[in-house]
């Protein structure tokens, strides 16, 4: 049960008991609840609750107040924690009081269920989502011939998916599973993140017969999914043929030598969050090269009021290599290069080119020079930083800027914890030149495993062409998924076409400064992933030298270009 699900049962029972309450006259309130409540819903809300707050939210005298919030206190239910600075101390639910009150809310959720009596799983808590009573699911719901009849269990598609765990697919899943829907349970979704994503689809592929209907991937491990053919290509699928509402970029991510791997879902772009207030009081502009990031994060870099200059993704793995070659970009310099007298070369017509690992260039010592140099401002273990953290560390107000991806970044407006909200700037990439500044594109596809039998590949279709349809796209934009994913099945925040992570995305699609050949579309790119995942973080800490990180990088990955001739 997520945060967003506690929030519905507390905000579900205090309507009911207010009836109880309008229709029973001379009735006292429940002071108890009342305290429990409001400490649990401000902890969700990452809110800031005094004694006094505590003592007008019981509704009793002010005496008989102090004393039963002073009896929870020694009871080991609400806990005082102090104010940095102050003599005023917070008061906060307890780890115990947080447990119990999770226990009593899936009961209250497994009760509902029962009552609706719309599930036979109604007793298993974790296999449907309490969703937004106020949004209108029935628009948002997938054909009934793409549903699991759980109502009864009798033999539905039952559907199975793999996706990536972020907030994205969480959503995704959380729509299949709504209490109202009875469209699918828990157990049809299997999340991984990005390393065991990849494990898992390879493992997939292996077997004779393949474990999910509908398969996630990453944008960079499309021309591996088409050479080894783990996937069936979108061409053979009638159902899929309809894409006139894909912008032709958008649809190229997921080619490669001239087939369709699959379909796009969503696109992310990464930018550099900068915290208005922050680069307002000290008189700072925006950064546009790297030598500005690096001087406004000298400026703001404030260890000991807990401020990092920067957060980025450092750990290692696939998040410093990703960050490695978008810094690398940012330096005009690319990780390999075709042999061949080609010029640009298009996503769709790779094949049988020769490639070069370029990691022995100046570009690629500046851009792990600066790297280096980031260490300085960032917080101090920034190397075990991945997406998410990297998210959370700018979120609760720790860091001046940060490198984050534009799906986790809506969470900067939209997150009840957020301590940024209205207060963040979106910028593209700064690079060595200042100029025609653009972002890296990320994303996900969309695809029908290559060994699933027929009768289910086109079932399998008929579930990719609705998700990604332009009717169903609008339905989930209308109602908060992009947005607000992990959060919302429903309307828990109305979308603003104005929040700023949408304008800024839209901006830089209509300035053409999307940029997808950061990390490069080719076959072998896991392993040039996994290689500098280990040789640049053995770099930054401090395992060996730059030189020799990057020559070692260079060679390890020329060996893998080689096996593609």
């Amino acid at each position: 049960m997520n945060d967003y699900e506690l929030l519905r049962i507390i905000d579900f029972i205090e309507r009911s008991r207010a009836f109880f309450g309008r229709s029973i006259h001379g009735v006292d309130p429940d002071a108890d609840w009342l305290i429990v409540s409001y400490l649990i819903r401000a902890h969700l809300k990452g809110e800031r609750v005094g004694i006094s707050d505590l003592i007008r939210a019981s509704d009793l005298p002010y005496g008989t107040a102090n004393r039963r919030i002073q009896r929870m206190i020694s009871e080991g239910m609400v806990t005082k924690e102090s104010t940095e600075g102050s003599k005023r101390f917070d008061l906060a639910p307890t780890e115990a009081l947080r447990r119990q009150f999770q226990s009593f809310s899936q009961q209250i959720k497994v009760l509902i269920a029962q009552t609706l009596g719309m599930r036979s799983d109604a007793d298993r808590a974790d296999d449907y989502f309490f969703g937004d009573p106020r949004a209108k699911i029935a628009e948002m719901l997938p054909p009934p011939m793409l549903r699991g009849n759980h109502a009864t269990e009798a033999i539905g598609p039952n559907l199975r998916f793999l996706f990536h765990d972020d907030n994205y697919f969480a959503s995704l899943r959380n729509l299949w599973t709504d209490i109202r829907a009875s469209a699918g349970k828990g157990a049809d979704f299997a999340m991984a993140p990005l390393p065991h994503l990849y494990e898992t689809l390879v493992r997939n592929a292996a077997r004779e017969v393949s474990e999910f209907d509908v398969v996630t991937a990453n944008i960079p491990w499309v021309p591996e999914l088409i050479s080894k053919e783990f996937v069936t290509p979108v061409e053979e699928f009638e159902a899929l043929t309809d894409l006139r509402s894909f912008h032709p970029a958008l649809w190229d991510c997921a080619s490669w030598d001239g087939r369709q791997a699959g379909v796009p879902l969503y696109v992310t772009v990464e930018a550099l969050a900068a915290r208005t207030d922050l680069f307002e009081a000290a008189k700072l502009p925006f950064p546009r090269t790297p030598s500005d990031v690096l001087s406004a994060a000298r400026r703001l870099h404030d260890p000991k009021r807990g401020l990092g200059g920067v957060a980025w993704n450092g750990a290692r793995g696939t998040p410093i290599a990703s960050a490695f070659m978008f810094f690398l970009g940012d330096h005009h310099g690319t990780v390999v290069s075709p042999l061949a007298e080609t010029g640009n070369v298009s996503a769709t017509a790779r094949e049988g080119l020769r490639w070069r690992a370029m990691l022995e260039s100046s570009e690629a010592k500046d851009a792990l020079g600066f790297m280096r140099e980031l260490l300085e401002v960032s917080p101090s273990d920034v190397l075990t930083f991945d997406g998410d953290r990297t998210m959370y560390e700018f979120m609760s107000g720790k860091t001046a800027m940060a490198y984050v991806w534009s799906m986790r970044a809506a969470r900067f407006e939209f997150d009840l914890s957020s301590r940024v909200r209205g207060r963040v700037k979106y910028l593209p990439h700064p690079n060595v030149r200042g100029m025609r500044q653009s972002v890296p594109v990320g994303g996900f596809i969309l695809a029908i495993p290559s060994n699933l039998p027929r009768d289910r590949a086109a079932l399998a279709a008929q579930a990719v062409s609705w998700m990604t349809s332009f009717g169903s796209r609008i339905s989930h934009l209308q109602n908060g998924l992009p947005l607000v994913p992990e959060f919302s099945v429903g309307s828990d925040v109305e979308f603003d076409a104005t929040s700023p992570i949408v304008s800024f995305v839209k901006k830089q699609a209509r300035d053409n400064l999307l940029d997808t050949s950061m990390r490069p579309a080719i076959p072998v790119y896991h392993w040039i992933e996994e290689i500098l995942g280990e040789e640049i973080h053995d770099a930054l800490s401090g395992h060996t030298d730059d030189a020799t990180a990057l020559e070692r990088a260079n060679s390890r990955i020329q060996t893998f270009l080689d096996r593609m001739e």
